[in-house]
């Protein structure tokens, strides 16, 4: 006799594990960069080791990241800055090579401030994450640390950057 739960768990996770093997290999072949036998089973070796990792550990490590389409939100701000964010780093490189401007500079914003640093409920480690990599995906700034204890975010960004 097996419980129907436990059942449909497991079916899942299979599903789930061959998706994610599925991933891992189409995106191991995007960034290869040539399809050949050698590219082809080191895909497979991979693809496997991530799909035995995620089994292994990630299944188990306690921290579920349940995603929603509001979640994804901050990607969408994040992409649609990317190219005025690249132009202004290429002025301040080409700048920096001509000797009229200096590095970067960090700075210390409290995480009350920051919506993705301080999310509740039960998609608040996916939020972090998700919020984390669309903020240091900008090509002129990126997050240095989040002290949660002390409530402080610090980020590096270009001096001329708005902040």
């Amino acid at each position: 006799m097996q419980a129907g739960p436990i059942k449909a768990l497991k079916d899942r996770s299979t599903r789930d594990a061959v998706a994610i093997w599925l991933l891992l290999a189409a995106t191991y072949l995007v960034f290869a960069g040539s399809v050949s036998l050698n590219e082809g089973l080191a895909m497979v070796a991979c693809a496997t080791l991530g799909t035995i990792w995620w089994w292994a550990v990630g299944r188990r490590g306690g921290i579920r990241f349940r995603f929603s389409r509001a979640l994804l939100k901050p990607f969408g701000a994040a992409l649609l800055g990317m190219p005025r964010q690249t132009v202004r780093v290429g002025v301040h490189l080409a700048r920096a090579v001509l000797g009229q401007t200096g590095g970067g500079v960090v700075r210390e914003r409290s995480a009350a401030e920051i919506a993705w640093a301080t999310p509740h409920g039960g998609t608040a480690p996916a939020e972090r994450a998700v919020g984390l990599l669309a903020a240091s995906l900008a090509p002129d700034s990126y997050v240095l640390t989040i002290d949660r204890p002390h409530g402080t975010v610090v980020t590096h960004a270009l001096k001329d950057a708005a902040g």
